[in-house]
């Protein structure tokens, strides 16, 4: 035995890089590492085996298992880093539109440009603040982009860190912006999707699991397994399914994702643990309002809303185990409320008189109150403008009294975002952080 014992894996050692895709299941190094809870992390990689139960005149019937398509799926959650947590809302919902404050030193376009575009022309040299590293916003909401330079041309175009999501027109303003930024995300509506491909998909991202053990498994009986150099493997193309929040007031706003991904395959690079220093904010800290009344909010004492998307995983007899596409269908939003305890029949009646009309979920750690040492300034809104409550059940579990009201986000016209059409609802986030 070595000095010090046996090499050893702490799964407190390990941890979850994340990164925007430029082209779906094209693996990216981690950009940001999204703390979780340790025991909540479960990526799993889940080929398919393909029995062979030919008969063969023997009292048994599995003679071989030959290895089919291959895909992964993941697992996670933990309490809410309202900095790195919008790269898993972009993935759900597509649509974003983002705006700095202090606009300055403004721009303009000399002509159209489309979606997926990472450079734009401007109608004269652009002033000397456009460097690489400089933060800009395109346009107004709700078409705004704000984008990172990555460099600047001899001339007057200028280029940046990601695609655009929408078209912008000619003369359209730009200007150099600071923090805070407000990100909306809604659903993506329009034939485009994340840069310019037709099918109204969001982007996708890279997940990286880094646990520091390393493969050595090299016996050629078994064929020559890959070296794992780094301890990392990325699963790329992921694909959300659901994004949940928990809501109840004695603890942090909880978030958890599940999905599906590609297949693992080893990291190619040491990836770089850039930790958040965000500070997760308590629930009782929230604002809740129904029927656009902050009134009956006062004895909520727990909340819950689930995104939800339809996926489903492709594969084609083109000589590959890789998924052609994991497709991401419909975006719903449900939930529920807990009036707990309860001082009115209100929750019920919203049921029983199907009184849809408007809700939204506000957690901040500056407003209704500013909590001492809480860190970077965050709010997350979640806005829906027709929910029906279709389950009113009273509670009588406790000392008192109270209501579990489940609901369903409908479909409006105003829960939308550039794309336009219909959505279920949307989600505002405030931070500092630039770019998804």
């Amino acid at each position: 035995m070595t000095l010090g014992g046996p090499n050893i894996y702490p799964g407190v050692l390990s941890w979850l890089g994340i990164a925007r895709e430029l082209t779906a299941g094209t693996p990216q190094a981690p950009v940001y590492t999204q703390p979780l809870e340790q025991n909540s992390f479960e990526p799993e990689d889940t080929p398919k085996f393909l029995k062979d139960n030919a008969i063969r005149g023997a009292m048994t019937d599995l003679f071989y298992e030959t290895l089919g398509v291959e895909s992964g799926t993941f697992s996670f959650g933990g309490p809410n880093f309202l900095d790195t947590h919008g790269y898993f809302f972009d993935n759900v919902f597509g649509d974003l539109s983002t705006t700095g404050t202090t606009p300055a030193n403004p721009s303009t376009t000399s002509g159209a440009i489309p979606v997926g575009s990472t450079l734009m022309t401007l109608a004269s040299a652009p002033p000397s603040q456009y460097t690489a590293g400089a933060v800009i916003q395109i346009g107004v909401s709700p078409t705004a982009e704000v984008v990172v330079i990555s460099s600047t041309q001899s001339s007057n175009i200028v280029n940046f860190n990601y695609p655009l999501r929408f078209t912008h027109p000619t003369a359209q303003t730009v200007n150099t912006v600071t923090s805070p930024y407000t990100h909306k995300w809604a659903a993506l509506n329009s034939p485009l999707g994340y840069g310019g491909a037709y099918g109204a998909q969001p982007p996708t991202h890279t997940f990286t699991d880094v646990t520091n053990v390393v493969n050595t498994f090299t016996n050629a009986t078994y064929g020559t397994a890959p070296s794992n150099t780094y301890g990392a493997r990325q699963y790329a193309s992921a694909c959300l399914k659901n994004l949940d929040f928990s809501g109840n007031a004695e603890q942090l706003l909880g978030i958890k994702m599940t999905g599906d991904t590609w297949l693992s395959q080893v990291a190619g690079t040491a990836p770089v643990n850039t930790v958040t220093g965000a500070r997760p904010i308590p629930n009782w800290n929230s604002q809740v309002t129904m029927l656009g009344s902050t009134a009956p909010t006062t004895v909520i004492g727990e909340f819950s809303v689930s995104c939800k998307r339809a996926t489903q995983v492709y594969w084609t007899v083109q000589g590959t185990q890789t998924p052609y596409v994991i497709a991401r269908g419909p975006l719903n939003m449900d939930g529920s409320i807990q009036w707990d305890p309860t001082n009115t029949e209100e929750p019920l009646d919203l049921m029983l008189l199907n009184a849809q009309g408007p809700m939204s979920i506000t957690v901040s750690n500056t407003t209704p109150v500013a909590i001492p040492n809480s860190g970077t300034p965050f709010t997350l809104t979640i806005t829906m403008s027709q929910v029906a409550n279709i389950k009113s059940k009273i509670m009588r579990s406790k000392q008192l009294i109270g209501y579990s009201n489940s609901w369903e986000g409908v479909a409006n016209s105003t829960d939308v975002g550039g794309s336009g059409g219909l959505g279920p609802g949307t989600i505002t986030l405030v931070n500092n952080i630039p770019a998804y």
